[in-house]
């Protein structure tokens, strides 16, 4: 595609994407206002101060947000990778989990997730991406990283999408907004965009805020058209020519993923291939509802601004109710104050001893107070209404607040924290189905970008580093082999959702410990496993010593020493020839009472296996016969029987 068709298209594309969302990121914005504490109409609130009036703000809506990202930053959500066709390998797999692995650590991504969480939650909507760059400076090999996108108000998308995750379009949009003088050093060949002369021809009002530049990066699939061709071997080749033998042909309509720098007039950086098939950048979205062809974003507090204005407002209302109740006027008449009007203008500012007054015989008595204003029980009532409106509106009550209600029972408490959890659990699945979907992208770009032979770090499950070999080839009689290969075969994704590898060996060591209480028995053989579950220091050199302290027989023959390894063969050795004795001396016992049968009848030979019998169970219990040969010479007393039987009456034992 030419350059200024890539402008043109990324211009409507941008008309498009900023006209369909622009009333979500209208209340979008409203909604991180009124976290941040602006809550109060701006004419309402400068009224109220000119008037000397309580304006407060008693900001409740965070707590509701935290509630919902807490449960995200519990979910500690981990990728998996299967094999997805012949070609791929569990082993291979196992390694391509443990690079992904290793991406989420050096990028922190744990963070990232639940950043875009957090955004989803509070104004309905938070992105990632994921992109490649050089290993170091003096490398050509390249890493795969996942990034923060701070702002979620830089992200356009294609308002076609319909997926949470935005995987599903066409093109996507990260802006940037850059001073002119920094536009200038950065791309001192590049036009500027002028606002007065392009906006209303070109359309250009999207791309220059306040007298910066706005650039973007624009990214875009871009389709494509190839052959596929079978071969008779069942191989299948891309775009096949001759002399191949082709067995069947079909056309596949696929597309690449393209990027560029572009600012409102030019294209600055690129356009480049991304290797990918995905648009490498994420979306976590709020609630979202489908009004007719209009998609209609929310967030956790989106509703819930209302009842906190009303909250601020009756909690105002009753802060100067209250205020007045001291400062309730005097019923005096002009002549009682008539010379002494300074001290009764300070009655309610100052604490004066007394306050002189005239004697008025038209107004017998003192000076007395009008009655003070009495509390309002109406308007407790719409402080208690507002603030379980706000907790109706988030769907997060009193339970999950961690305040006291009227739960008792601890079943109760925890239905009442279920009902919570559940309500808000779409942002939680949401940023679920992301990590999901950074996990997709990530194993789509390692074949593409480690495809050398190199050494990698990967990690465990248990964080255990380990390097890798891969992309390297092993001579064998039939001629190279591939080994660790990143590059062959597909691979599948699997989200998991749930305790950390931390968390799991706390929670299996404290059901060991659980389990010994109940048997003793089984302490003194599983000390070791105990120990090296344990989370403090010095836990697996603990667990060394107690395992060197178990019987030969438990241990594992790797964890044996020389001589103890010496002295387990010569004792099985032992064992062994003394069976194959044993069994000789049966198997002779069995020859002699088949011939005594044959002579004596079957009831000699009853009498005869019954004495083998017991001899059998004899040996077993001297520990002569293993299970095995035992169970080998029974069968041979199984067959002789059934010899004896052929030749006399059927037995009856």
């Amino acid at each position: 595609m030419k350059k200024d068709d890539i402008i043109r298209a990324a211009l409507d594309r941008m008309d498009e994407a900023v006209d369909a969302d622009r009333e979500n990121r209208e209340e979008a914005l409203h909604d991180l206002e009124a976290i941040a504490g602006h809550q109060w109409p701006d004419d309402i609130r400068q009224s109220r101060e000119q008037e000397g009036r309580p304006c407060l703000t008693i900001n409740r809506l965070p707590q509701f947000v935290r509630q919902v990202t807490g449960d995200i930053r519990r979910m500690n959500p981990s990728i998996n990778v299967l094999p997805g066709d012949s070609e791929a390998s569990q082993d291979v797999a196992e390694i391509v989990e443990g690079l992904v692995r290793h991406i989420q650590y050096a990028s922190d991504a744990t963070s990232v997730y639940e950043s875009a969480g957090e955004s989803a939650a509070a104004c309905s909507m938070g992105y990632f991406r994921i992109r490649t760059e050089y290993e170091d400076d003096d490398s050509f090999n390249q890493v795969i990283k996942i990034e923060r996108i701070h702002n979620p108000f830089s992200v356009y998308f294609d308002p076609q999408a319909r997926m949470s995750t935005r995987e599903d379009a066409d093109y996507c949009f990260i802006t940037e907004q850059m001073r002119k003088d920094d536009f200038r050093k950065a791309y001192p060949k590049a036009a500027l965009v002028d606002m007065e002369n392009d906006a209303e021809t070109d359309g250009l009002e999207h791309w220059q805020n306040e007298g910066s530049m706005v650039v973007a990066e624009y990214f875009w699939k871009e389709p494509e058209e190839y052959e596929l061709g079978l071969l008779p071997s069942g191989q299948v080749v891309r775009d096949p020519v001759a002399p191949l033998n082709i067995v069947r042909k079909r056309k596949v309509k696929s597309h690449k993923v393209m990027w560029a720098k572009i600012s409102g007039k030019e294209v600055l950086e690129g356009p480049q291939e991304i290797p990918c098939d995905y648009i490498p950048v994420v979306g976590v979205m709020g609630e979202e509802l489908h009004v007719g062809d209009r998609v209609q974003r929310t967030s956790v507090i989106r509703f819930a601004k209302d009842p906190q204005q009303l909250y601020n407002y009756w909690r105002s209302a009753q802060t100067e109710l209250v205020a007045l109740q001291p400062k309730a006027p005097y019923l005096v008449t002009p002549k009682q104050v008539a010379g002494f009007e300074t001290f009764w203008n300070q009655a309610n500012d100052s604490n004066r001893p007394y306050l002189p007054y005239n004697p008025d015989d038209k107004a017998p008595g003192v000076p007395q107070r009008a009655t003070p204003p009495i509390a309002s029980q109406g308007m407790m009532q719409e402080v208690m209404t507002a603030a379980e409106d706000l907790k109706g509106t988030t769907g997060v009550y009193d339970a999950a607040l961690g305040n006291q209600s009227n739960e008792k029972s601890g079943v109760a408490i925890r239905q009442r924290q279920m009902e919570s959890d559940v309500s808000t659990s779409i942002y939680s699945d949401n940023v679920a189905k992301a990590v999901a979907c950074s996990g997709r992208i990530i194993v789509n770009m390692i074949p593409k970008v480690y495809d050398t032979n190199r050494i990698i770090r990967i990690l465990g499950k248990d964080d255990a580093e380990k390097m890798v070999p891969i992309n390297g080839m092993q001579m064998t009689i039939d001629g190279p082999v591939p080994v660790n290969s990143l590059t062959i075969g597909k691979y599948d994704v699997k989200i998991s959702v749930g305790p950390n590898y931390s968390t799991k060996r706390q929670e299996a060591a404290e059901s060991m410990i659980e389990f010994v209480r109940a048997f003793p028995a089984a302490g003194a053989a599983t000390a070791d496993l105990i120990a090296k579950n344990m989370d403090w220091p010095g836990a697996d050199e603990f667990a060394d010593r107690l395992k060197k302290m178990l019987p030969p027989g438990i241990r594992d023959m790797d964890d044996l020493s020389p001589e103890e390894q010496q002295q387990m063969q010569a004792a099985m050795q032992q064992q062994q020839q003394a069976a194959q004795i044993e069994q000789a001396k049966v198997m002779a016992e069995i020859e002699k009472g088949q011939a005594e049968a044959k002579e004596a009848g079957f009831d000699a030979q009853k009498a005869q296996f019954e004495v083998m019998n017991e001899q059998l169970e004899l040996a077993a219990k001297n520990g002569q016969l293993n299970a095995a040969i035992g169970q080998i010479v029974q069968q041979e007393v199984a067959r002789a029987l059934q010899g004896a039987m052929q030749q006399g009456p059927r037995p009856t034992f």
